[in-house]
C-alpha cells in the first residue's frame, strides 16, 4: 500500500510539473504503460492540448498515436540503401489504401525571404536603414491596434507641457536599474530620445522584466522634465484573438532540425527508422495512414555537423570533410518520397554565412541536394505557407539572447524565447548579443504576419506550446548527447518527430530513438 501511494504521488508530482492534471482512474490505467514511456505520452497529451487526462486519452496512447515504432534492422552501416520499387512496398504496407499527399500537389508559397541580390555591404547607412525599416514597420503594427495608435513622436512629447499624460513609440536603447531596483530606459525614435522610468505595481514590476535592448515598445505615462514616468507599456504582440489558416485537404507537414550529419554523435539508424516511416513501411496501421498524409518535410537547419564550427570539432567527427557531409545528407534525403516537398534551411554549422538573415547553403557545397526536384533550398528564417497555412521557419540562434536578457527563460527550455519573439514580433531583436545580425536594407528578422506555425530547432530539446494561435514547435534534433551539453547538463531528445495536421492543427509526436539510435 505504501508504495502504491508512492507511485500515485511521484507520478502526480510529474504530470503536475507539465501542466496535466490525472483523474483517480487514469492514475490507475498508468500501471499498463510502461515508465519509461512516460515522457513520449507527456507529448501526446500535450499535442492533443489536454489539460485533464482520462482513462481514453491514456487508451488513445496505447491503441494508437502513441504507440512506439517498429524496430526496423538496417543492413548496412553505409548509406548504400535503396528502397526497393517503393510505390508496390508502400501500397503493400497499407493495403492498397490511397495516398492523400501522392494525389495532392504541393501548394507553397515563398513570402518575404532574403536573397543574394539583396545583400547589403554592411556599411554604416545599411544599420540605419535595417533599424528605420525595424521601427517603420512596428509603429504600423502600433497604429492598427486600438488601444496603442494614439501615440506621439518622441521630439514633440520633449515640447509637451510636464505632467501631461503622453504615449510614444520608441526603440530600447539603453536599460538600467536605479538604486532601489526601478528600470529606467532610454528609447527613441526618428525625432529624438527620451528616459522613461518604470514604477508602479507589482504587475507592472514584472512585466519590464521582459523588456530587451533594441526592441521597440509602446508607452504610457506622465511627462517630466526629459523624462516618462510609465504607467504601461505594451509590446507589438500577436492579436487576442484571429481566425487561423487551414489547409481544406487532410494533410500534414512533418518538422525536424538539427541532423548534423558527419558528426560522430548523428543517430543514422533511428534517421534510417524515420525515412522508412515516410515511405509508410513501417509503424502500426494509425501511424502508416499518418504517413500517407506527409506532403511536406520542414527542416530548420543545421543539416551537417560542418568542419572548422568550433575549436577541435575534427575529434567529433565521422565525417571530415563538408562536401562529403553534404554528399550522405543528399543520400539520406534521396530516399524520401518524391511526393513529400522537403524545404531545408540553414543553421549556424552549415555552409553559408553566419550572420542573419541567412542565405541558402551555398550551391557548390550541395549541388546535388540543389538538383533533387522535390526540395526547397531556402533562407533562414522563412518565411511560408503550406496549402495555405502560415509557417516561419528559423533555427533558433537568438535563443540564447533570450537566456541571457530575460530572467526565467531557461536554455533547455525553448517554448518561453520563442514566446516572446511572438510577443516582441522579432526573431531576434538584440544587436551585439550572441545572435550575428547582418544590416540588410530590410529586417527580414521582423514577424509582421500572424504564422500559423513557429518551428525552431538550435537547442536540440523539443518544446510545444500555443501562444495566441500560433502552434510553436522546437523540433529537437538526431544528435546524441555532446560533450558541451554534458557540460551544461542539457539532456537533448534526438529522434521526437513533431507531425503537423494543416485541417485540424493537431499535433503529434513520433519516437525514432527507443532502442538508443
Amino acid at each position: 500500500m505504501g508504495d502504491s501511494t508512492s507511485f500515485n504521488e511521484e507520478i502526480n508530482n510529474l504530470f503536475l510539473e507539465n501542466n496535466l492534471i490525472l483523474t483517480v482512474n487514469s492514475v490507475q490505467s498508468l500501471t499498463l504503460i510502461e515508465k519509461k514511456r512516460y515522457t513520449e505520452l507527456i507529448d501526446f497529451l500535450k499535442g492533443k492540448g489536454k489539460i485533464f487526462v482520462n482513462d481514453n486519452d491514456l487508451e488513445d496512447f496505447i491503441n494508437g498515436n502513441g504507440e512506439n515504432v517498429i524496430p526496423i534492422v538496417v543492413e548496412k552501416e553505409k548509406i548504400g540503401i535503396k528502397l526497393e520499387e517503393p510505390e508496390t512496398e508502400i501500397r503493400k504496407s497499407i493495403n492498397g489504401k490511397r495516398i492523400p499527399a501522392k494525389e495532392n500537389e504541393a501548394q507553397i508559397k515563398f513570402t518575404k525571404n532574403i536573397k543574394q541580390e539583396n545583400v547589403s555591404q554592411g556599411s554604416i547607412e545599411d544599420f540605419v536603414k535595417l533599424f528605420n525599416d525595424r521601427y517603420t514597420k512596428m509603429k504600423k503594427m502600433f497604429r492598427e491596434r486600438p488601444s496603442t495608435r494614439d501615440f506621439m513622436p518622441i521630439g514633440e512629447a520633449l515640447r509637451a507641457k510636464k505632467g501631461e499624460e503622453t504615449s510614444v513609440v520608441g526603440m530600447v536603447t539603453e536599460k538600467n536599474e536605479s538604486k532601489k531596483g526601478n528600470l529606467i530606459l532610454t528609447v527613441e525614435d526618428d525625432t529624438g530620445r527620451i528616459k522613461v522610468f518604470f514604477s508602479g505595481s507589482k504587475e507592472l514590476d514584472e512585466k519590464v522584466k521582459f523588456i530587451m535592448l533594441d526592441e521597440i515598445i509602446w508607452i504610457r505615462g506622465s511627462l517630466g522634465d526629459g523624462i516618462i514616468f510609465g504607467k504601461e507599456f505594451e509590446f507589438p504582440d500577436l492579436p487576442v484573438s484571429r481566425e487561423a489558416c487551414r489547409s481544406e485537404v487532410d494533410l500534414c507537414s512533418v518538422h525536424i532540425s538539427d541532423i548534423h550529419v558527419g558528426s560522430n554523435a548523428f543517430m543514422e539508424k533511428s534517421f534510417l527508422k524515420f525515412i522508412k516511416w515516410l515511405n509508410i513501411r513501417m509503424g502500426s496501421p494509425a501511424q502508416r495512414e499518418l504517413a500517407s498524409r506527409v506532403k511536406y518535410l520542414v527542416i530548420a537547419g543545421d543539416l551537417v555537423d560542418g568542419v572548422g564550427t568550433y575549436p577541435n570539432q575534427q575529434k567529433d567527427l565521422d565525417i571530415l570533410d563538408v562536401y562529403d557531409q553534404y554528399e550522405r545528407l543528399y543520400e539520406l534525403l534521396y530516399m524520401v518520397p518524391d511526393w513529400i516537398r522537403i524545404i531545408m534551411s540553414p543553421g549556424n554549422h552549415d555552409a553559408t554565412r553566419s550572420g542573419e538573415p541567412q542565405l541558402p547553403v551555398e550551391k557548390q557545397y550541395a549541388e546535388k541536394l540543389y538538383e533533387l526536384p522535390n526540395v526547397d533550398m531556402v533562407p533562414n528564417p522563412c518565411f511560408f505557407e503550406m496549402h495555405g497555412v502560415k509557417t516561419v521557419v528559423y533555427h533558433g540562434s537568438s535563443i540564447y539572447d533570450f537566456v541571457e536578457g530575460i530572467s526565467g527563460v531557461g536554455h533547455d527550455k525553448p517554448v518561453p524565447a520563442m514566446k516572446e519573439m511572438l510577443r516582441k514580433r522579432h526573431l531576434a531583436p538584440v544587436y551585439g548579443g550572441k545572435t550575428s545580425i547582418s544590416p540588410e536594407e530590410k529586417d527580414y528578422l521582423l514577424i509582421d504576419n500572424h504564422p500559423d506555425i513557429f518551428h525552431t530547432g538550435h537547442i536540440h530539446v523539443n518544446g510545444y506550446g500555443n501562444y495566441r494561435g500560433t502552434s510553436m514547435i522546437n523540433s529537437g534534433g538526431w544528435q546524441a548527447q555532446t560533450d558541451y551539453q554534458k557540460m551544461r547538463n542539457i539532456m537533448p531528445t534526438p529522434g521526437r518527430v513533431p507531425i503537423f495536421d494543416l485541417k485540424t492543427h493537431k499535433l503529434s509526436i513520433m519516437g525514432f530513438c527507443n532502442d538508443g539510435g
